[in-house]
């Protein structure tokens, strides 16, 4: 369930915002509505938390290494400045050595030699210069220069040349050599050097790597910090007061009225306004709440007026997995997975995130549907033997051809469920708000629904065994005409509701026709399924064929059964992100009406003791 929240505002003496931030800081329980800062100290703090970041990210983590619970100030900013200043070394050997090897490419091809010896006669009035020439350029310049020649290399020719003056190769259009600072063996010994130092700075970094517990510390020390200052810099000044507004669930609404008793501040609080941005929090029992690791991965949350269909979301999730992996070994392998890592969990912290808990359900529905198909690694013979025989429904037997409408036929019930519950709900909800016209609309959607039904199987799987019935078209003629009439009532005039629905019956008559095709789009779950076996049977094939080869043959079908059905797995586990969500995200969805358009109750709070 969505918790109710209350929006509380808080008055303050001006004096006393410090105070007041950390007063709410150590209750934890009001989500503060911020506004945009300014504040200088603020750009300082992220600027800190920047450089925290880089200094973390250049340490290796340390398994099993927890933050300490109270953490020297000091301690903190003397570790990040040694990290910094490693970094830094490290990076400018990096520079210096990527310079060195530049220069290398630059000049190997000229052999190694001393670019002093050329400074020194320089220095002496001999102006002698590497110079690079084409054979034209080379037949003119030797009529003037004194030129000694190296050696040539394809079409250039290389050599010393001996002119007058310093520029007198400016004067021909000749680009003397650039000399670099060392010889090419002093380069390629300093580079040897410098990969020494890095190195051994490499090494200073892992030793340093237990360091990164206080900057871990540091960094949400100084992310705690940004939300102190926020929160007191939204504090704003009334002169005679400071305000600040935010939400709190309504539950805990008396602790922050004794708060505000103890510290004399002034409160006021009420039910938020339709035009308020009020964070969600939901709450459900263990049981419902494994399915919140799916929304986090997912990054969605259902708007404060909008629902909380997790039970929903589990049970036909529930569904949707095990129909699309569809294979019960794979099934006893992933629970398999999940006893492991629950166990392991469980020794470790006491406890079994819900993530694995999820994947316990979703693993062991798979091991049942695929029992009842008779569908274990896409080996039929598997499903024949004593034991899993008894296990199969022989409608559903997936190596029988008139299953296939069966599941066809199953995918389309559960789909129309699906969305009648949707429209059921919001029946149930707008009765809860007493918009009786609203839901007479929704009850019109829900007859349409079940009306489209009968033409969905006669349009899918079969016209002749499913003809359509009259009743059936008298209820998707009779719901849509029902949403016409009541769903624009906004209770202004029956007449002008009726001018609305007039306005927007071209969209009304899309959504109809969107009704029919959500129910349609169920049948990817027998599709996907049906993939999945014949993935399964085709990889089963090839390895049956390399069997009869000998030991060599043997050995090569093992590889392609694992190889295949690990990759069918891995296909399939897309495929319930893919399909499996979609149908709860947006069909079922967009049928209860939720846009998940909300954020998430994010408490101001300590969590980070320094001392």
């Amino acid at each position: 369930m969505i918790v109710p929240m209350k929006k509380s505002t808080i008055f303050v003496q001006p004096h006393k915002t410090e105070t007041a931030t950390r007063a709410l800081a150590e209750l934890g329980l009001l989500h503060p509505e911020l506004t945009v800062s300014t504040n200088s100290s603020l750009d300082k703090i992220k600027n800190e938390i920047s450089r925290t970041e880089i200094a973390i990210s250049l340490l290796p983590r340390v398994d099993g290494m927890l933050t300490p619970p109270a953490v020297d100030q000091a301690e903190m900013s003397f570790v990040l400045e040694k990290v910094l200043k490693t970094a830094d070394e490290l990076q400018k050997l990096r520079e210096e050595q990527d310079l060195l090897v530049q220069e290398v490419s630059r000049v190997s091809s000229w052999g190694n030699f001393d670019p002093d010896t050329l400074s020194y006669l320089h220095d002496h009035q001999i102006y002698a210069f590497l110079v690079q020439l084409t054979k034209a350029q080379y037949d003119a310049a030797s009529k003037t220069l004194k030129f000694i020649r190296l050696f040539t290399q394809k079409n250039e020719i290389r050599g010393l040349a001996i002119c007058h003056k310093t520029n007198e190769l400016d004067e021909l259009g000749i680009e003397a050599f650039v000399l670099p600072a060392l010889s090419l063996e002093a380069m390629e010994k300093k580079i040897q050097e410098i990969q020494g130092q890095i190195e051994h700075i490499h090494q200073h970094i892992e030793e340093l790597k237990e360091e990164r517990v206080v900057l871990d510390a540091y960094l949400e020390t100084l992310q705690e910090a940004v939300k102190h200052q926020l929160v007191q810099d939204s504090m704003a000044d009334y002169e005679v007061a400071a305000v600040i507004s935010g939400y709190i669930p309504a539950a805990e609404e008396g602790k922050l009225k004794g708060l505000a008793k103890k510290q004399g501040w002034g409160l006021l609080s009420k039910d938020p306004d339709d035009e308020d941005q009020v964070p969600t929090l939901t709450k459900n029992p263990r049981a419902i709440r494994i399915i919140q690791p799916v929304f986090n991965l997912l990054a969605t949350v259902p708007g404060y007026r909008e629902k909380d269909i997790s039970l929903w979301f589990l049970l036909f999730f529930t569904i949707f997995f095990a129909m699309i992996i569809g294979d019960a070994a794979y099934g006893v392998i992933l629970l398999s997975l999940s006893i492991f890592l629950g166990v392991k969990q469980k020794r470790a912290k006491g406890s079994v995130h819900d993530g694995i808990l999820l994947l316990g359900v979703l693993s062991a529905s798979t091991v049942v549907w695929g029992a009842i198909t008779g569908n274990w690694f896409g080996y039929e013979a598997i499903g024949k033997l004593p034991g899993f025989r008894s296990l199969i429904i022989p409608g559903l037997d997936s190596f029988t051809p008139q299953s296939a409408t069966v599941v066809q036929f199953m995918c389309f019930v559960i789909g129309t469920s699906h969305i009648g519950l949707a429209h059921t709900l919001q029946i149930i909800e707008k009765l809860k708000h007493r918009l009786v016209f609203k839901a007479l609309a929704q009850i019109g959607w829900l007859v349409t629904v079940l009306g489209l039904y009968y033409l969905v199987l006669n349009v899918v799987i079969d016209p002749i065994r499913y003809p359509i019935p009259d009743y059936a078209l008298s209820m998707i003629i009779g719901g849509m005409g029902i949403v016409f009439l009541f769903e624009n009532q906004e209770g202004d005039g029956f007449f002008k509701g009726i001018g609305r629905s007039l306005g927007g019956l071209i969209p009304t008559a899309l959504s109809g026709v969107s009704s029919f095709s959500d129910i349609i789009s169920y049948i990817r779950l027998f599709a996907v399924g049906l993939s999945g076996i014949e993935i399964a049977k085709s990889f089963n094939g090839m390895a049956e064929d390399m069997f009869g080869s000998g030991i060599g043959g043997i050995i090569a079908g093992v590889l392609v059964v694992v190889f295949g059905h690990t990759l069918n797995l891995a296909m399939a586990g897309l495929s319930v992100v893919v399909h499996g969500v979609r149908l709860n995200m947006l069909e079922f969805s967009s049928h209860v009406g939720n846009e998940w358009s909300g954020f998430s109750y994010e408490p101001f709070q300590k969590k980070v003791v320094t001392q």
